[in-house]
C-alpha cells in the first residue's frame, strides 16, 4: 500500500500543479466552508493560505463550528462546503438530499487528562465506556490501575470529572463509536452518536471548550484531537487497541488504523467508520504444537500483524461535504483535487493529520470527478 500511495501522489502533486495554473487564468472565485474543528487547524493553517498562494484571486474561507454545524450549514445551503468528522446520520442524509461526503483528511480523538502527578497514562475503550457512564468515579480505581505498566507513579485518590461536547461532534462520534465498540453496555446505553447524552461530568461547547474545561479542572479526562491537547499543554493517553497494544495518536499509528478497513468499504458517499474496522481486525498468532517451532509469517501476515499492533484505535476520516447541485461545482473540485493533492496531505503533522491512504485518494478522486 506505501508503494502504491508513491505512485499516486506523484500524479496527486502533478495534479495540483496544473489545476494550479488553470485556476489563475480563469476568472476568480470565493468559496465559504464550516464544520469539523478536528479538521480545522490544517484547512485554516494550511490548505487555505496555500491554494490562495498558488491561485491568485481566489479565496477560501472556513467557519470552525463543528461538525453538526458544518453538516447542517450545508444541509441548509449557507455555505459551500461542510466539514464533519461523522458519516450523515438517515435523518441527516434525508435532510440533505444530494449531499456527498468524501474523506479528505485522516487524524483522530485523542484522551486527554489533567493529573497532579502527569502520570504516562494507559487506558481502554471498556474503562472509557464505563468512566462515562458513572461506573468508575475515581483515579485510583483498581480497573485502572490494572492498565499501568509496572513502575509507574501511584495514581491519585481524586474524583473523576469527565468532560464532554455539549455541541454536534464529529469527535463525540468516534469516542462513542470506539467505546460501543469496546463495551455492549455503552453501546446499548449510547451507541455511536454525534451529541451523547452524558449523565455525568461536564459538557463544553467546540475543541477549545473541551481543552479549557480540562485545562482548568483537575482530574479531568475528555477527548480530543492531538492538535487541541497539544495547543492546551495537556497529556494524552496511550489508548489500548484490540491487539492489546497501547498507542498514541501519532500519524503512524493513524495510518496503521486507517490501513485496515478494506479498500471495498471506500464507496461513494459512505464513510467507513476506522473504529469499527480496527475493532475487527485483532491479530491472532498462529497455533503451535508443542516442541514445534511457531511457523514463520509470511510478507503479508508480519505486515497485518504490524499494522494492527500499531493502529490507533480512534482515528477517523473527516469528510468534505458538497452539493452536487451547486454552481459552485468546478470551482470545489479545483480546490478539494488540491487539497488531496500528495504536497498538501503531507502538510499536516503539525496539526496532528496523517496522509490518506492511497486506495481512499483514489476512491475521493473518481468521487469528486463524477460530482
Amino acid at each position: 500500500m506505501k508503494h502504491l500511495a508513491a505512485k499516486l501522489v506523484m500524479f496527486g502533486a502533478a495534479g495540483a500543479f496544473a489545476l494550479g495554473v488553470t485556476a489563475t487564468s480563469a476568472a476568480a472565485f470565493s468559496l465559504k466552508g464550516a464544520g469539523s474543528t478536528l479538521a480545522a487547524p490544517v484547512i485554516q493553517n494550511a490548505w487555505i493560505p496555500d491554494f490562495q498562494s498558488a491561485n491568485s484571486g481566489d479565496s477560501v474561507s472556513y467557519n470552525a463550528v463543528g461538525s453538526g454545524g458544518g453538516i447542517t450549514d450545508i444541509t441548509g445551503k449557507l455555505v459551500d462546503f461542510g466539514a464533519s468528522d461523522a458519516p450523515l446520520t438517515a435523518a441527516q442524509t434525508s435532510a440533505c438530499s444530494v449531499c456527498v461526503q468524501i474523506p479528505w483528511i485522516l487524524s483522530a480523538t485523542g484522551a486527554v487528562y489533567n493529573l497532579p502527578s502527569n502520570p504516562n497514562l494507559q487506558l481502554s475503550g471498556k474503562v472509557l465506556a464505563e468512566i462515562y457512564m458513572g461506573q468508575i468515579t475515581n483515579w485510583d480505581d483498581p480497573a485502572i490501575k490494572a492498565l499501568q505498566p509496572k513502575g509507574s507513579p501511584a495514581l491519585p485518590n481524586l474524583a473523576i470529572t469527565p468532560v464532554w461536547r455539549s455541541d454536534g461532534s464529529g469527535d463525540s462520534f468516534v469516542f462513542t463509536a470506539f467505546l460501543s465498540a469496546s463495551d455492549p453496555a455503552f453501546s446499548t446505553a449510547f451507541g455511536a452518536v454525534q451529541q451523547p447524552a452524558f449523565k455525568v461530568g461536564t459538557g463544553a461547547k467546540g475543541s477549545s471548550g473541551v481543552t479549557a474545561a480540562i485545562a482548568a479542572t483537575q482530574g479531568a479526562v475528555g477527548y480530543i484531537s492531538t492538535y487541541y491537547a497539544h495547543e492546551g499543554n495537556l497529556h494524552g493517553a496511550a489508548i489500548e487497541n484490540p491487539s492489546g497494544a497501547f498507542v498514541h495518536p501519532f500519524p503512524a499509528n493513524m495510518t496503521d488504523a486507517a490501513d485496515l478497513v478494506p479498500s471495498s468499504a471506500l464507496v461513494a458517499n459512505q464513510e467507513p467508520v476506522i473504529a469499527t474496522y480496527v475493532a475487527k481486525s485483532k491479530y491472532t498468532a498462529p497455533k503451535v504444537k508443542k516442541g514445534h517451532k511457531a511457523p514463520k509469517l509470511t510478507k503479508k501476515q508480519a505486515a497485518l500483524k504490524a499494522e494492527e499492533l500499531g493502529a490507533y484505535p480512534m482515528a477517523t476520516f473527516s469528510d468534505v461535504i458538497v452539493r452536487p447541485d451547486s454552481a459552485d461545482i468546478p470551482d470545489l473540485q479545483t480546490f478539494i483535487k488540491f487539497c488531496l493533492s500528495s504536497t498538501e496531505q503531507s502538510k499536516g503533522g503539525p496539526d496532528a493529520v496523517a496522509p490518506l491512504p492511497a486506495p481512499v485518494v483514489a476512491s475521493d478522486l473518481k468521487q469528486v470527478g463524477a460530482l
